[in-house]
């Protein structure tokens, strides 16, 4: 079976597409931190105020104002800011449904709290996916605190208040939610040595209030980009994540700063379960008269709404590369 056009592109080719990306976003954020603009459709907005200093984990790495998740605070004077943006794909003539997601930083000693309260008031529906696709720590450095419990005799449960406050003035940085709320481990099992599953209840001090389920898959193995085999676990992972998500949530996905390995699993994710170039039925593909590159639209897409996804040119390329080592597992080539 031949692989739709775009899987035959050269990496230098591939390269020269990236670099045009690049530029793009780099006009685009030209326009963003230009004093004068303020109201660009590229604004970072209340992102960069000193007050949210402590509330992003890098300098350089922030929400669009328009597409920002605000959090559901109450108060005149709370705070609503967290670094997450909301996230959508859907590529006219090829998804067959659009895919939501929320891209955010991973949760730091000073954010994790609010990441809690983020993700029960913007999952409607019972059953949360988290995607977590970076190691806690990598080469000496942390890359995400450790938010969740993990089920060890003196990690069974964590807890986020209603009145929260990351820089410990609340004169001047402080956020107050609807409700007390309790992380509590239930269970953990390791699938194939490739991504841990743990599912926590979150539980808010109200009873009126219902009682949600995250699962919460943890993707520590992701490292080797030149291996397009990598693409296995994570479609596993794909599937899995799917099933388990209650129709109506999007599906929270965090790194270390929410762009990189964030956007590359999304544009994967979005590929793998939701276009019809990759809607294999028995080892059949269904054929598509789509003329565009599929990959390049998903990336483009996800670079309008959160910047630097998909942030370097290896990642870009191992979406290809996997793609295609995906057609040919799927096709029996």
């Amino acid at each position: 079976m031949d692989y739709p056009w775009y899987l035959c592109q050269s990496d230098a080719d591939l390269k020269k597409k990236f670099s045009f990306i690049q530029i793009q976003e780099d006009e685009r954020l030209r326009e963003a931190t230009n004093a004068a603009n303020h109201y660009s459709r590229w604004s970072l907005g209340v992102s960069i105020s000193p007050e949210n200093d402590l509330r992003n984990r890098y300098v350089n790495i922030m929400p669009y104002e328009r597409n920002r998740v605000h959090l559901q605070s109450r108060g005149k004077n709370s705070n609503d800011y967290i670094n997450a943006s909301y996230t959508k794909v859907d590529v006219p003539g090829q998804s067959m449904s659009p895919g939501y997601y929320i891209a955010t930083q991973g949760p730091t000693k000073a954010t994790w709290e609010q990441f809690w309260q983020m993700c029960y008031d913007e999952c409607p529906k019972k059953d949360i996916v988290i995607v977590m696709v970076t190691p806690l720590i990598e080469h000496g450095r942390e890359k995400c605190h450790q938010y969740w419990p993990m089920g060890e005799a003196s990690d069974t449960e964590r807890f986020s208040p209603k009145i929260q406050c990351p820089s410990g003035d609340p004169t001047r940085d402080s956020t107050e939610f609807r409700r007390d709320l309790t992380i509590k481990f239930v269970d953990s099992k390791r699938y194939n040595n490739q991504y841990t599953l743990t599912t926590l209840d979150l539980i808010p001090k109200s009873s009126r209030e219902p009682v949600k389920s995250v699962h919460h898959f943890y993707f520590d193995q992701w490292r080797d980009m030149s291996r397009p085999q990598e693409v296995v676990p994570i479609m596993e992972l794909c599937q899995h994540s799917h099933r388990l998500n209650s129709t109506g949530n999007p599906i929270i996905v965090h790194c270390s700063a929410g762009v990189g390995r964030s956007g590359t699993f999304i544009a994967l994710d979005h590929l793998i379960h939701d276009t019809k170039d990759f809607n294999f039925t028995k080892g059949k593909l269904l054929p598509t008269a789509y003329k565009r590159d599929l990959i390049e639209q998903i990336v483009l897409q996800l670079r309008l709404q959160r910047m630097k996804m998909v942030q370097m040119s290896d990642q870009f390329l191992f979406i290809y590369h996997a793609a295609r080592y995906l057609f040919d597992l799927q096709t029996g080539q």
